[in-house]
């Protein structure tokens, strides 16, 4: 209407609100389907969740003012979140629906994933198993179609969640029986593919370089490198005849890529508790000697910086970071173990509206994450407010620093602990982090999650039944339980060496 012009109308998703998200099956059609349970102002019977999905996900409960309703569900008087996941706490919202249809709708998994041609995309896309059927008729929302019918909707809904789980295991099955080797592309391929997006910017530097410069040792330079803020990081010498030959190589990067300041090569092995190659472990080849090697490093708009002599820092880890924030809910307390330079931390602050308390022992990374905190401070790109202040850094041992926190007070634990050399791995004589894990499970609240960061050989994937047997062991010496909620592989160490993540959810039995 007229009256209704000048309002301010609720967000949402697109052109459409979103009720009652589920990342299950539906387990109890009646209660999921029951519409009169919606309005938020009916404090009896309100039931945002409708009984699906018990596992918190982002801005899920994202309450200023909690409510207990008759069914256990948390609901909040007014919601001022930036997420309209559940759209059904706002009462504004609600009061706008009977002049709206309402539909059912079942979206299948949302895969990000590059395709080398329009043929492989179209082949990739086959097979969609949505759902779009409506529920309710325009005038009267409250008017459920399928009354009687709601064990039939239910049938539908998860016949498609079982045959979206089979073709995900079925996804991820091929492409860990893809060959290593679909990755070593030729540099006529990284050019043609570059307009279209599907060449790195790594790759595509050196592509240019071997057509620019056509000696032996550019064309004998590593396929792939780092770029940790103005430095490009070689991780293995070429083969060279001479200074000059490393000297090209290094002068052929810079002068494809102007952001790049100084080209480096890691000389010897990661070392010591700290995981840095020291003064002497990287050898600049082209650009100014800096001693020691420091940069600021941008992920997502986050700065840190870098001393890439001293510390340990991986830029291939940036996905790995982005996931962990996107399964942050608002206002949790967050214990980040072996932190380094600070960038999980840093981002959790930024792109999370958590609380986060960052523990490392080496005093160089400590001293590069204070100066990252200081930066934080005016960083615009960080949308969440009190960034900054949200977000403490503490120097000393994990295990002493554990030793002095209140158990039972954190929603989730970050432990990238650093690989101890020959102790890890699957033919290491070390206890897999028993240690660690006897010191930080006490610390996690019933439901919350760990982040535990392993070391595997490729035949353990995907299940890395000693890592589970691991944690599994330490939590039964502890009475808890745990629930394995993700593997996956999140970088490589070596030949057929890979760190993984093991993400599992913490069980404490009532006494």
């Amino acid at each position: 209407s007229k009256e209704d012009l000048g309002k301010k109308q609720p967000s949402g998703h697109g052109f459409f609100h979103r009720f009652r998200v589920n990342h299950d099956i539906i387990r109890d059609a009646k209660r999921y389907f029951d519409f009169n349970t919606l309005d938020p102002e009916d404090k009896n019977n309100f039931d945002p969740s409708g009984g699906g999905d018990p596992v918190r996900n982002v801005a899920q409960y994202d309450y200023k003012e909690q409510l207990e309703s008759p069914h256990g569900a948390v609901h909040e008087k007014e919601s001022q979140g930036p997420f309209t996941v559940i759209q059904q706490n706002n009462t504004e919202l609600f009061a706008t629906i009977p002049n709206q249809p309402t539909w059912l709708r079942y979206e299948p998994f949302i895969l990000h994933v590059m395709c080398r041609s329009l043929e492989a995309a179209e082949n990739l896309m086959k097979g969609d198993e949505g759902l779009d059927l409506p529920v309710t008729t325009p005038n009267d929302t409250m008017h459920f179609l399928f009354k009687g019918q709601e064990e039939w909707l239910q049938q539908l809904v998860n016949e498609r969640h079982d045959r979206n789980w089979r073709k995900i295991e079925r996804f991820v099955g091929a492409m860990k029986a893809m060959p290593e080797i679909i990755d070593q592309v030729g540099d006529d391929w990284v050019m043609n593919n570059a307009e279209f997006g599907q060449s790195t910017t790594e790759e595509m530097e050196l592509a240019l370089a071997r057509q620019t410069l056509h000696s032996s040792a550019v064309s004998n330079a590593p396929k792939r490198f780092d770029v940790i803020g103005d430095i490009a990081l070689l991780h293995s010498i070429p083969n060279y005849e001479s200074e000059n030959d490393l000297t090209e190589i290094g002068n052929a990067i810079m002068k494809r890529n102007k952001h790049i300041k100084v080209v480096a090569v890691r000389s010897n092995a990661l070392s010591g508790t700290e995981r840095s190659p020291g003064e002497e472990g990287i050898k600049i080849i082209s650009g100014p000697q800096r001693s020691p090697l420091i940069t600021s490093h941008m992920e997502y708009g986050i700065k840190c910086v870098v001393n890439l002599s001293h510390t340990f820092f991986s830029s291939r880890m940036g996905p790995e970071r982005l996931r962990i924030c996107q399964q942050v809910a608002r206002g949790e307390e967050i214990l980040v173990l072996f932190c380094g330079v600070g960038m999980d931390a840093l981002q959790l602050a930024g792109r999370t509206e958590a609380s986060i308390l960052a523990v490392e022992l080496n005093p160089i990374a400590f001293q590069c994450a204070q100066r990252g905190h200081r930066m934080l401070v005016n960083n615009k790109a960080s949308k969440c407010p009190n960034a900054a202040e949200r977000l403490r850094f503490v120097e000393g041992d994990a295990i002493e620093c554990m030793s002095k926190l209140e158990p039972r007070s954190f929603d989730r634990i970050l432990a990238p602990r650093p690989k101890e050399g020959k102790m890890d791995g699957d033919l290491g004589v070390g206890d897999g982090g028993v240690h660690f894990l006897r010191a930080l499970l006490p610390l996690m609240k019933n439901q919350g999650e760990c982040h535990w960061y392993d070391f595997a050989a490729d035949w353990e994937l995907p299940n890395c039944d000693r890592t589970r047997k691991t944690v599994e062991g330490v939590c039964l010496e502890l009475g808890l339980e745990m629930e394995v909620i993700h593997v996956a592989k999140v970088g490589s160490i070596a030949k057929r060496q890979m760190r993984i993540c093991m993400d599992f959810r913490l069980i404490v039995p009532e006494i």
